[in-house]
């Protein structure tokens, strides 16, 4: 594993039950703590002073935040479907559309927005059975299913070129990548990039940078996955938290890696120093990409 030169620190936040979806864009990291319904943002400057986030409650377990085109307006999928969420001076949320699933049995877990605005979003079965989750692309208030056959979608992103989509199913323990034309929002032919078989560890959130990596969490492994451009593992990174969720790349020249993760327990420890962090940071020598901003 890849130490140097990933020198983390605890980024200033509580500890979640269920960090994910983290994102830089407008001068400002976000997450959401999907178990205790909280969406948090700190600006760039807020941050640097190691000042708390802000904290703003949820009325859904939302799965993903993405930010919008308006700074301070994020767009939130959960079980109930899709939010509007205003972090502005007189901060609300509310709600715009169902999902096109049952509720009772699924909730929106892991998306981002392509080049065009579209967004793209996965689902999760709370049974982890059957595989009856659905990857769908929501444009113009529309959702068409893209992909079934998921049980806990997960991973997506776009590489730099949009050539390609990627995906992880944290159930199946996969890693593919779809052939993608970002004008017709198609999917080609799947790729699988990685089968994980080795205990508890698998595949969770993800990001791409620059040069057209793809770097994956993974969920009580210790580490997040680098695979590169021609889909080969390139480096495993060791994380000091068990449970990573997703990677995000951020800050003015987008090189500072942002990592959230789910709380620890008995079984699966952080390492001593981040006992009880769920959030984290690092300088890195790679260039994330800037967020695509969803439309609604």
């Amino acid at each position: 594993m890849s130490k140097p030169p990933f020198a983390w620190t605890p980024f200033p936040a509580a500890l979640c039950k269920l960090a994910e979806s983290p994102r830089y864009a407008h001068n400002t990291w976000s997450w959401v703590d999907i178990s205790g319904k909280t969406f948090f943002t700190s600006p760039q400057t807020q941050a640097e002073k190691q000042q708390a986030p802000h904290a703003f409650e949820l009325p859904d377990e939302i799965g993903c935040v993405l930010p919008s085109q308006q700074a301070g307006v994020y767009i939130g999928l959960g079980r109930q479907g899709m939010w509007h969420i205003d972090c502005g001076n007189k901060p609300s949320v509310k709600h715009l559309q169902a999902a096109p699933f049952d509720s009772n049995t699924h909730r929106f877990n892991d998306g981002r927005a392509d080049a065009l605005g579209r967004i793209w979003v996965s689902t999760l079965v709370d049974a982890r059975q059957p595989a009856s989750a659905n990857l769908y692309c929501i444009e113009k208030g529309q959702a068409t299913l893209k992909l079934s056959g998921l049980i806990v979608g997960n991973g997506l992103a776009f590489s730099p070129d949009d050539r390609w989509l990627y995906l992880s199913d944290t159930r199946h323990k996969c890693v593919w990548r779809f052939e993608f034309d970002v004008n017709t929002g198609t999917l080609g032919a799947r790729h699988l990039l990685k089968q994980y078989s080795i205990g508890v560890e698998r595949p969770d959130g993800a990001c791409c940078t620059s040069d057209g990596s793809y770097w994956v969490a993974i969920y009580e492994g210790h580490r997040i996955d680098r695979f590169a451009a021609d889909g080969t593992l390139a480096e495993s990174i060791e994380v000091p938290l068990a449970r990573p969720t997703m990677p995000a790349f951020g800050g003015p020249d987008l090189s500072t890696l942002l990592l959230t993760s789910a709380a620890p327990d008995s079984t699966q420890l952080n390492m001593p120093g981040f006992e009880t962090v769920s959030v984290i940071s690092c300088k890195t020598p790679f260039s994330g990409l800037p967020e695509a901003l969803a439309q609604h």
